[in-house]
């Protein structure tokens, strides 16, 4: 009897094993440098104009959003105008689903904003941001690190999962609209949502550059709930490189009040466990400048957040993880 235990032990650690070095595996053929670089660059190129919302090359942004959920193999979402669910005239977010197989009505939500402020004669905030010198003549707020690297994580997750085909509860992939005029994109659709249906949100937002020489993504709103356990369990339990026993950091940049300043705002006050996942605090000097254009972004350190997330939330998709609530607003 103890040796056909040790033997059924044996092949259980072999067969999670198995499934642990596939799953690298797919991480590692998926989360390229070069294909992240890809997705930033045509969000942040100065032909969209700093994607403001209402504008034409606002809804070109998100016809490329669209079109990346429908090559990874996303599903359109019911009650929506394909991937596009319209905030208000020329505004929309866009949102793509894959669908649970044992939980379909518990989702888990994967976010990050389009939007940045356009141009200098569109910028909603002159005079605040980030005090890196212009190139001469430069008028485009391109937004690369705000928050073209949120949504290319988000599009490279999207991939990642539909290819995994493991997720229990359904998946949702969400580019949001109007996040810098005040969240705009985020309440619309978290007011068209059962909140009790969602399991937790996972806001992305500036991955693109640290401020240290070893930069670790931080978690707005820690204290709020226990999610940030759950990603570092999650990410300590994959063997080999994930040895750091807390790689998602808490967030130490309080006095800026990150949490209530992105999108995952709009599902808190709602009692849902929604975080933002950040590396570059808002003090940055590229932040609402000029100069936040691809070429100042690290895709070693997005590559490296990325695949930490899609470790991270493991237990999350698969159903084996549920965090805490967070105290509604009421």
């Amino acid at each position: 009897m103890k040796f056909f235990i040790r033997s059924f032990l044996l092949i259980q650690f072999l067969f999670s094993f198995s499934i642990v070095k596939g799953q690298s595996s797919l991480i590692d053929s998926l989360f390229h440098t070069d294909s992240i670089r890809h997705l930033v660059k045509v969000l942040a190129s100065d032909s969209l104009q700093g994607r403001y919302p209402g504008t034409t090359e606002s809804l070109n942004a998100a016809d490329f959003i669209a079109d990346e959920f429908e090559k990874a193999g996303l599903s359109s979402v019911a009650g929506y105008d394909g991937f596009f669910q319209e905030v208000r005239i020329g505004w929309f977010n866009v949102i793509g689903a894959i669908k649970g197989k044992s939980k379909p009505g518990q989702l888990i939500i994967f976010s990050a904003h389009y939007d940045h402020i356009g141009s200098i004669s569109t910028n909603p905030y002159p005079g605040f941001g980030g005090q890196a010198k212009a190139e001469k003549g430069d008028t485009i707020y391109n937004g690369a690190n705000d928050d073209a690297s949120g949504v290319s994580a988000v599009i490279s997750l999207a991939k990642y999962f539909k290819a995994l085909n493991n997720n229990e509860r359904t998946l949702l992939f969400v580019a949001f609209t109007g996040e810098e005029l005040g969240l705009l994109g985020s309440k619309y659709f978290a007011d068209d949502c059962e909140p009790d249906s969602i399991i937790a949100v996972i806001n992305i937002d500036m991955i693109g550059r640290g401020r240290f020489s070893n930069p670790h993504p931080f978690v707005t709103g820690y204290e709020k709930s226990d999610l940030i356990d759950i990603l570092n369990q999650n990410y300590r339990s994959v063997p080999g490189k994930n040895s750091e026993k807390d790689f998602f950091k808490i967030d130490k940049n309080t006095n800026e009040f990150l949490f209530n300043r992105s999108d995952n705002f709009s599902f808190a006050v709602k009692g849902v466990p929604a975080h933002t996942i950040m590396v570059t605090p808002s003090n940055d000097e590229y932040y609402h400048n000029l100069n936040d254009e691809t070429e100042t972004l690290d895709f070693n350190l997005m590559k490296k957040v990325i695949r930490a997330i899609a470790i991270g939330t493991t237990g999350l998709i698969t159903g084996k993880d549920t965090p805490s609530r967070i105290k509604r607003a009421d």
